[in-house]
């Protein structure tokens, strides 16, 4: 079939895909639910408190004087408002559209509305209450749950449709503009389209105003994914589909599904916390671990001080957060497929894909563990300079090394720990190379500086610094295998371990050992203290890359070695499923 007409075919079936999945949607998404007990409210409400996770309570949220809670692409017609709330003083109005439906009295918790057809696709519903001043905060109502039922829903939105047929129109073109032949890129569309109906499933999300914003983030990575791509492949030919098919899955995992609405991230609001602390002039943060007493330790302020121009124009701080974690991932993911790509499209392709599929990777986004999710980033990023040959000269180096280290005191010791490895491991050409001492040097001599002013704090906890792992923080004897198959999964482990690199092999190899020989070292550290460095999550860029070059010489050796490749991968795709399903709709419910 001529070129041109398998794209006029491939689009015709992107723009079915697209119709498809609207109605599959309209007909049979759950009812919208700003259900604060499940999730998903900060997709339909505002003018709320953040976020507090009360135990076996469950999340819990507060409102201020006024909240709203709004609904769009709705089924045409009449439909029903449930409204349950509780702890407020004084009754609560609900308006619907500007107009009064009822009063929910002091002391009760449902109100029930029926709502006429409105001739619009879209409701906006307020709850109004006088505030009570409890500390320093002046409290409305605890918001519960706003559901809105429909009856017979008919036929969908317009929008509903335009917005599904673009997302996979949209898809399909990225793909061709990827190099992806038309059949390809169809399926990769299809499964972007898929991805998104998924993702605005639960709680009826795709009537939410985040529906448009989550368009959007897929069309961007898309885009950005296939420029990327065609913009390397400038350099290196061989990129294509493989390279696009890595970087998507980057966006699709830590672009939008790491900064999904419907997960309830833990530590969000400590994160935004210290943003506005580092705002208002507090460069010296701190935080305790969960030990019995605690330890305190330096926590760094790179991450803060990057989000800190953004903040000031006004931005959510919740969302920085979770967003500035998500994009160094999304950076440190390019990179890696910049480092990996003399070595073919299909190796630099598998392995970000792969680094995607580690459970720890999305693990740290829903546990909150937003800055050392960008130390890890900035670490990948200066081991990709110094891999790469040092582009943009020692100075860029240091930046990384430095901006690194200052963003979590877990990556300042697994830094320190990796530059010592790979200085020792190209020792013999440092004297050629005095930019690689000179950028370590500045780097972690920066980094010194700062977490010098913490030295009285370190003095007086360092007697117990030794006192033995297996308390809350540390690593049991044994844990690390527990903790290996948990963050890594095995399929991952497995393939690693087939595709371990041999210093003899070339540069890149050596400089893959140094990394692996600082995760050694630091396995004996968590050993032997209670103080946790997350070595396996900074031990991800190594893993993956090990795991692509198994993947790829158990596909070198016969039949059986390619469904052992295959059958590997696929196990490693169910656990990161297995990761993202439970963080987005169990993980911190009650």
């Amino acid at each position: 079939m001529p070129f041109r007409r398998a794209v006029a075919v491939a689009a015709l079936g992107a723009a079915v895909a697209g119709l498809v999945t609207a109605l599959v949607v309209h007909g049979a998404l759950p009812e919208p639910s700003a259900d604060v007990a499940r999730g998903g409210d900060d997709a339909f409400a505002r003018g709320l408190f953040p976020r507090e996770l009360s135990g076996r309570a469950g999340p819990m949220r507060w409102t201020r004087e006024s909240a709203w809670v709004r609904f769009r692409l709705l089924p045409a017609g009449p439909a029903t408002l449930e409204v349950v709330v509780r702890g407020h003083r004084s009754p609560v109005t609900v308006s619907v559209d500007g107009t009064p439906v009822g009063v929910i009295a002091a002391g009760a918790r449902l109100g029930v509305f029926a709502l006429p057809d409105s001739g619009r696709r879209r409701r906006d519903v307020e709850l109004r209450t006088p505030t009570f001043q409890a500390g320093a905060r002046a409290l409305g109502t605890q918001l519960r749950r706003v559901t809105l039922r429909s009856g017979a829903r008919g036929a969908p939105p317009a929008l509903l449709v335009a917005l599904f047929v673009l997302t996979a129109l949209g898809g399909l073109f990225a793909g061709l503009f990827a190099r992806l032949r038309p059949l390809p890129a169809l399926v990769a569309a299809t499964g972007v389209t898929a991805t998104l109906a998924a993702v605005l499933w639960p709680s009826g999300l795709a009537r939410s105003p985040y529906a448009s914003i989550a368009v959007a983030l897929v069309l961007g990575g898309c885009a950005v994914a296939a420029a990327l791509t065609r913009l390397a492949a400038r350099r290196w030919p061989a990129l294509g589909p493989g390279a696009y098919a890595g970087l998507l899955a980057a966006f699709l995992v830590q672009g939008l599904l790491a900064t999904s609405p419907l997960m309830v991230v833990s530590d969000a609001v400590f994160h935004a916390n210290n943003l506005q602390r580092f705002v208002e002039g507090d460069l010296w943060l701190t935080s305790q671990t969960q030990h019995v007493p605690p330890f305190r330790f330096p926590y760094g302020v790179s991450f803060y001080a990057l989000l800190a121009p953004l903040y000031a124009l006004g931005l959510d701080p919740g969302w920085l957060v979770r967003g500035g974690a998500a994009f160094s991932g999304l950076v440190a993911s390019a990179a890696l497929l910049l480092l990996l790509a003399p070595r073919g499209d299909g190796r630099a392709g598998l392995a970000v894909a792969m680094l995607q599929l580690l459970p720890v990777t999305f693990d740290l986004h829903s546990y909150g563990n937003l800055s050392n999710v960008f130390g890890q980033a900035l670490t990948a990023l200066f081991f990709c300079w110094w891999a790469a040959g040092g582009p943009g000269g020692w100075a860029l180096g240091a930046v990384l090394l430095a901006v690194g280290a200052l963003g979590h005191f877990s990556s300042f010791v697994v830094l320190g720990a990796l530059s010592a490895a790979l200085l020792l491991l190209r020792r013999r050409e440092l004297r050629d190379e005095p930019w690689r001492v000179a950028a370590v040097g500045a780097g972690l001599g920066l980094a010194l500086a700062y977490y010098a002013g913490f030295v009285p704090l370190v003095i007086e906890q360092l007697p117990r610094a030794l006192e033995g792992a297996g308390t809350p923080g540390g690593s049991a004897v044994g844990g690390p295998l527990v903790e290996l198959v948990g963050q890594w999964g095995l399929p991952a482990a497995a393939l690693a371990a087939a595709g371990l690199p041999r210093p003899g092999r070339s540069a890149l190899d050596r400089d893959l050992a140094g990394y692996w020989t600082a995760g050694a070292a630091l396995a004996l550290v968590g050993l032997s203290s209670p103080l946790d460095v997350r070595y396996l999550h900074a031990l991800g860029l190594p893993l993956a890359v090990a795991a692509a070059e198994g993947a790829f010489w158990l596909w070198s050796i016969g039949l059986a070695g390619r469904i052992a490749a295959v059958a590997l991968a696929l196990a490693q795709v169910v656990a990161a499923v297995r990761t993202v399903v439970e963080a987005l709709l169990w993980r911190y419910r009650p």
